[in-house]
C-alpha cells in the first residue's frame, strides 16, 4: 500500500511536479494545469456528496444499508443509476486521477529527478489501477449467485461499498494489501517458460509475499482449478495455450523451450504480454483477458478455471475472516 511521506499530500504532489513540467515542457504545462483544475473539481463533487450510509440511514422504510446491499446484490455492481450518485462520482474521480497522474509522468519521465516526485506518482499512479482492480474482483464475486452463498455475496457487498464510500487506499480491508502485492510481484516476473512448470517464476513471487499467500497455496494449492489460475497468472497465457504448448513440447519431446520457441508453437498471432511493463493498465488489461476467459469457460462448461486467481485468492481471504470473526 502506498504511504506518502508525513505532510504530503496530492494537491502539495501534483503542484510540485506541475512547477517541473513548467521547467521542462512548457508546451504540457498549460494541458497539465487544466487536468489538474478538473481533477479538483471532480474531488471536491466527490466529497460534498452525502455519505453512502448516511444517506441511506433515513426514516423512509424502503431506504436503509440493508436495502443497498440487496439493492447490489440483487441488480449487481455496474448499474449506476440505481446506486447512490456518489459511488458513479467517485469511479470518475478514480479515472480522472489516473489519466492526470499519467500525463504528468509521461511529461516528467527523463525530464524532472526524483526529488520532483516522479517516483511517489508512480506508486500512486500504481495503486490507482490495482484499487480498480480489487473493486472488480468483488463485483465478480458479488454478482455469482450460483456459485457463493448469500452470505459470502454479503461480506463482499459490504466490502465493496466501504471502498466507494472512501475511494482511498488507507480504507480498504486489512487483507486487501495481499492482492494489491500479488500484482506488484507479478509485475517484477518476467517469464521464462523453459520447462512450462512455473517453478521459477512462483519461487519468485512467493519470496516477496507474505505469510497469507502462503497459507493460500498450502489450503488451496492441491486444487485443480487453483493450480491452472496459478499458471495462467504466472504465463500470461490461457490454459488452453499453455495446454497446447504442453502438448507440443511433448510430441517433439522437448523438455525446455525459449519465448522463440513458444511464439512458433502458438502461432504468428500469439500475443505474449510484457505484464513487467511499468505502465499498469497492462496488469489492468492482463486481468481483464483472464475474466473474459474465465467466463467463456463457465458459460461453455469446458475444462480450465472458471474464476482468476485473484478471485479465487479473494474468496480464501474473505473466508479465512469470517472463520476467524465467528461469522
Amino acid at each position: 500500500m502506498l504511504q506518502l511521506p508525513s505532510g504530503s499530500t496530492e494537491t502539495e504532489l501534483l503542484d510540485r511536479l506541475l512547477r517541473s513540467t513548467r521547467r521542462s515542457d512548457p508546451r504540457r504545462y498549460a494541458h497539465a494545469v487544466q487536468l489538474s483544475g478538473c481533477l479538483r473539481k471532480i474531488g471536491d463533487a466527490f466529497t460534498s456528496y452525502p455519505s453512502i450510509f448516511e444517506d441511506q440511514e433515513t426514516d423512509t422504510p424502503d431506504r436503509s444499508i440493508e436495502t443497498l446491499i440487496t439493492a447490489v446484490l440483487h441488480d449487481g455492481c455496474r448499474h449506476t443509476i440505481l446506486l447512490p450518485t456518489k459511488i458513479a462520482v467517485g469511479k470518475a474521480l478514480m479515472i480522472a486521477r489516473f489519466n492526470t497522474y499519467g500525463f504528468l509522468l509521461k511529461t516528467c519521465n527523463g525530464r524532472c529527478g526524483p526529488s520532483h516526485g516522479v517516483s511517489e506518482l508512480q506508486r500512486r499512479w500504481e495503486s490507482l489501477i490495482f484499487s480498480l482492480l480489487l473493486e472488480e474482483v468483488y463485483q465478480l464475486v458479488i454478482e455469482r449467485p450460483d456459485r457463493y452463498s448469500e452470505a459470502q455475496r454479503r461480506r463482499s457487498a459490504l466490502d465493496l461499498l466501504h471502498l466507494w464510500e472512501h475511494r482511498s487506499d488507507r480504507n480498504v480491508p486489512a487483507y486487501a494489501p495481499v492482492l494489491l502485492d500479488l500484482w506488484r510481484a507479478r509485475k517484477q516476473v518476467a517469464p521464462v517458460f523453459g520447462t512450462m512448470l512455473g517453478t521459477r517464476e512462483l519461487i519468485l513471487i512467493s519470496s516477496v509475499l507474505s505469510d497469507t499467500w502462503h497459507d493460500f497455496l498450502s489450503t488451496c494449492g492441491d486444487d485443480a482449478e487453483t493450480i491452472h489460475a496459478v499458471e495462467e497468472f504466472i504465463f500470461g497465457l490461457s490454459y488452453e495455450q499453455i495446454s497446447s504448448v504442453r502438448s507440443i513440447m511433448n510430441a517433439r519431446k522437448k523438455m525446455v523451450i525459449d519465448r522463440e520457441s513458444l511464439m512458433e508453437m502458438l502461432g504468428g498471432d500469439a500475443h505474449v504480454p510484457e505484464i513487467e511493463s511499468s505502465d499498469p493498465r497492462e496488469m489492468y488489461r492482463f486481468f481483464q483477458t483472464r475474466v473474459r476467459n474465465a467466463n467463456r469457460r463457465s458459460i461453455a462448461r469446458t475444462e480450465g478455471p472458471h474464476r482468476t486467481l485473484e478471485e479465487i485468492l479473494l474468496m480464501f481471504l474473505l473466508e479465512t475472516r469470517a472463520d476467524s470473526s465467528g461469522l
